[in-house]
Parts: structure tokens; sequence; C-alpha cells
């Protein structure tokens, strides 16, 4: 596993800073109507959950005008909080568990959105992605870069959290 673009912070723990070109795309994506931003607020808001971080006011709003329009940002949300279950840091509600499948009911939906999410925890050493996780990324990834752009969001909320987990470690 390589970890990548880490800052260890004089009281040891460890930041993650976003490299040349996940910034140049964050970016970029947010100039077509602010894609990239709109999806790491449901990433935030997972983290946030945890208490790693707060969300801003601006994300709190668009949090919630997300999910005035069909629950949207609720639904991204769902496959980030089974990959940071997946890997102990947090347990679902069982309305997120029901989402979670009816997600994956369609054409595995809420299974492709959790593999760029468990790539960027795995870049910054908080998980392993499994064999089949990372296969499904790189198949993403050929699709005209699609997982490394929906992975790019994550990292950036993982980049603005005031500080990163302790890895867990799974029997």
């Amino acid at each position: 596993m390589a970890v990548k673009n880490l800052i260890t912070q004089p009281d040891g723990s460890k930041i993650v800073v976003l490299s040349g070109g996940e910034k140049f795309w964050y970016g970029f994506r947010n100039i077509c109507f602010g894609s990239a931003y709109l999806l790491k607020v449901s990433r935030k808001k997972a983290f946030s959950e945890l208490g790693l971080c707060e969300m801003t006011s601006a994300e709190r709003t668009w949090y919630l005008i997300l999910n005035i329009f069909f629950g949207s940002a609720y639904i991204a949300k769902v496959p980030v909080k089974r990959a940071l279950s997946e890997v102990g840091y947090d347990q679902r509600t069982s309305a997120e568990d029901f989402w979670y499948a009816i997600l994956c009911v369609c054409f595995g939906a809420a299974y492709f959105g959790k593999v760029p999410v468990k790539k960027a925890l795995s870049e910054v050493g908080l998980c392993h992605s499994t064999s089949a996780e990372s296969f499904w990324y790189v198949l993403q990834c050929l699709y005209f870069g699609a997982g490394y752009m929906v992975k790019v969001p994550d990292k950036k909320a993982l980049s603005e959290l005031s500080r990163l987990p302790d890895p867990v470690l799974l029997a």
C-alpha cells in the first residue's frame, strides 16, 4: 500500500495534502457547475458524523439543498459510510444499510461508488483495498478516468480533516 501526500504535524497527527493532479482535477470539475464540491459535501458529512471535522455553513447549506432534491446528498453519503464501516471506523444505520442494498440492486451502483472511497482511504494508509476493489478501481479508471475523478473529491474531503484517524487494525 503506497501512502501518498501525508504531512505529520508537530503533535504527531497526520493530515492529507492533495497532489498537483488532484488539485487540478478538483478545480477543473468545479468549473462544471461545482460538481466536485457538491460531491465533496456528502463525503464531509460522513466524516463529520465520525467527529473528524466540522462542516462549514456553506457545506451544511448545500447538504440540505441537495437532500431537498430527492435526497441526493444522503444517497451519495451511503457508499462512503459503507466504506468507513468496512474498515472499522463507523457503524451504519439501518436506513443506510437499506439504501446501500437498494443502490446495489441498481447495477451495483453503491458498491462501485464505494470503490473510489476505499482507494482514497488506502492511499493515505487508513485501510487496504481488497483485490476485487482494486480491480474495479482500475476498470473504472479505464473508462475515461472515472474512478480517479470520483476519488478526487474523496481525497479533498480527507485533506480538510483536522486530523486523520488512526488506522484500524482488523483481525
